[in-house]
């Protein structure tokens, strides 16, 4: 009977506490042999009655509790029902748990909580922890606002006309898109025209070789030298200088033309279209030359900002000596470029169609 019994019930590996098919050999859980355990045999009927063997204790034995230890002499295969343990179980990281310790030994730890190797895990709900930034310097400490001079700009011409700039003590740039002073609008402006600087307490301006040139107001008169450029109202003007006749090649005949006045010379200013293109040319061998708004040898009826006597050029053998008659409108010069131009208070610059007055702010 109790052999019939043995055949029936699962063995239970000793390493793992995994039930096996009966009369299995190997463990199906951990792969240890079964066949190294004592064969179930029928155990002696003088200590455990044949009864026992199936679970029912026979009289005047006492049936031990569940968990408190099986009898040495019970084989492996022959434990009581209720006191079977699960099969293992998995852990959540694919590992089996440890196999149950024998009473007063202390459990293992188990597999499927691993001690941390570094430092503990960052709940996922908490954002990294990024490591501090050194703090950026502010803007202003890095570049300071530079203090303002007591010279400053007012727009008295052009689109922008009524605007005011003080200027700094770094000075500042002008054109139509790089600098501190944008004139957009105005097509004769180069993108970087000009620059005013400050030189031991005097304004100055510079020419940033732009296209249209920088013209600055004349203090009564001043003497310009051949093929300058001058400007009146609108107009601009360039002084050709003397004009002098080609010296007579050899074997060649002389070309023919009106004599020449003795003891004088002969000079010419020519008007200067947009785009460089010159316009009317006047040539005379008097000792003056003038422009403006009637009786002249530029005239202009009604041209705006010119005045009846505007201006007017007496010869050197030099050059030409360029005299402002306007009553406070302005005759301007163009400067050269790349040299800086002491201004005064007062003294007007012309860039493009804008003209700016030199002021001194408090």
């Amino acid at each position: 009977m109790s052999q019939l019994l043995l055949s029936a019930l699962a063995v239970v590996c000793p390493n793992c506490d995994g039930y096996n098919p009966p009369r299995a050999e190997v463990c199906a859980s951990c792969g240890t042999s079964l066949s190294e355990a004592p064969a179930t045999a029928k155990p002696p009927p003088s200590r455990t009655p044949p009864a026992s063997a199936a679970g029912k204790p026979g009289p005047g034995t006492s049936r031990v509790p569940p968990g408190l230890g099986r009898s040495p002499e019970s084989p492996p295969g022959l434990r009581p029902a209720s006191s079977r343990t699960p099969p293992p179980v998995a852990s959540a990281g694919g590992i089996p748990l440890a196999t149950r310790a024998a009473p007063g030994v202390a459990a293992p730890r188990s597999p499927a909580a691993p001690l941390p190797l570094t430092r503990p895990a960052v709940p996922p709900s908490a954002p990294p922890v990024a490591a501090p930034k050194p703090a950026a310097a502010p803007a202003s400490a890095a570049r300071p606002v530079p203090a303002a001079s007591r010279f400053g700009l007012a727009v008295v011409a052009g689109a922008t006309r009524g605007q005011r700039f003080k200027l700094p003590v770094t000075g500042c740039s002008v054109g139509r898109t790089r600098g501190a002073i944008l004139f957009a609008e105005d097509v004769f402006v180069s993108p970087q025209h000009a620059t005013f600087l400050i030189k031991d307490n005097v304004l100055h301006v510079r020419d940033e070789s732009s296209a249209s040139g920088v013209y600055v107001t004349i203090p009564g008169a001043e003497t310009i030298p051949p093929m300058s450029f001058f400007s009146a109202g609108q107009r601009l003007f360039r002084f050709l200088g003397k004009l002098e006749a080609p010296p007579p090649l050899a074997g060649r005949p002389t070309v023919y033309g009106a004599p020449v006045p003795p003891g004088q010379g002969v000079y010419g200013v020519e008007e200067v279209l947009v785009g460089g293109r010159s316009g009317r040319t006047v040539v005379t061998s008097a000792p003056l030359l003038t422009i403006g708004q009637a009786n002249c040898d530029f005239t202009y009826p009604q041209e705006d900002g010119m005045a009846g006597r505007h201006c007017e050029l007496s010869f050197t053998p030099a050059g030409a000596q360029l005299r402002d008659l306007s009553g406070g409108l302005g005759t301007f010069v163009r400067i050269a470029a790349s040299v800086d131009r002491p201004l005064r208070p007062g003294d007007r610059v012309r860039l493009g169609q804008h003209i700016v007055q030199v002021e001194l702010m408090g």
